[in-house]
């Protein structure tokens, strides 16, 4: 680039040209850079190993399990798909021999089907239509230590919310955590936990609800996981008291309350 700075008129004179006005020359250059930077990408490796299920509890009650495949069946067996070979020399001759007449057994009065044995303990009827347990029902447990309770759902269709209130004896119990169980969050949604614990009266407020918008989930599971710690010997029930559940129009469901005993040592 050439500027040219003068007085008007003079630097058109020759020589004089030189004297009142100034000349600049700027050279000036453009350079556009690319950097490239190469990645190796692997694609990704499926295995049985990182393909198997893994549980984990609670923060106090931590549990690890893989899930176990079934052993591939040896070759041979009939469930490999071929066919077992048989030596000849283990199969014995054919003898054919006329039929022997035999007498006729004396008829025999089968039992009832459904008549259970004498010594048999009373079986126990599962609940039925939409109920709450307790998991595990019982538990002794050492005073000072702290243990994880289930609260678990069956038989439920298009639950929602599960709003509940639990009793306990605040004097041999303390609330320690209250954490989602994985029913209402099955499809992957988030699910709020609110609660509010009430130690004068022994009492716990827990709603476990899932993202406004979102539709209801069906089946059984675990609602939400209690912590306690066991604070002086001595015997509690935890007993779901009110609530149950309801739908994504807030329509209450009838749920069957479950209770839990606890033995401090």
């Amino acid at each position: 680039m050439k500027a040219v700075s003068c007085l008007p008129g003079l630097s058109q004179i020759p020589l004089l040209k030189y004297l009142f006005s100034s000349t600049n020359i700027e050279h000036k250059e453009n350079e556009i850079v690319f950097v490239l930077i190469p990645h190796v990408v692997r694609g990704q490796e499926l295995s049985d190993l990182n393909e198997r299920t893994i549980e984990v509890g609670t923060g106090n009650a931590i549990g690890l399990r893989h899930a176990s495949h079934p052993p591939a069946p040896a070759f041979g067996s009939p469930m490999s798909g071929q066919p077992a070979t048989v030596s000849p020399a283990t199969v014995p001759p054919i003898q054919l021999q006329p039929p022997a007449s035999q007498p006729t057994p004396a008829p025999v009065n089968p039992a009832p089907a459904n008549t259970p044995p004498a010594d048999a303990p009373p079986a126990v009827n599962p609940p039925t239509g939409t109920a709450f347990m307790m998991d595990p029902p019982s538990v002794n447990v050492a005073q000072g230590s702290t243990f994880a309770m289930n609260v678990l759902i069956t038989g439920a269709q298009n639950v929602y919310s599960v709003p509940v209130q639990l009793a306990f004896d605040s004097k041999t119990l303390q609330v320690v955590n209250i954490s989602n169980g994985g029913f209402l969050s099955q499809d992957g949604q988030a699910v709020a936990i609110v609660h509010r614990e009430d130690p004068a009266t022994g009492t716990i407020q827990v709603s476990a609800t899932r993202p406004p918008g979102s539709q209801g989930v069906a089946g059984q599971g675990t609602v939400f996981t209690l912590t306690f710690m066991a604070k002086t010997s001595g015997r509690s029930m935890v007993t779901i008291t009110q609530g149950g559940a309801k739908d994504p129009g807030m329509q209450a469901i009838a749920v069957s309350p479950a209770q839990a005993a606890i033995t401090i040592q």
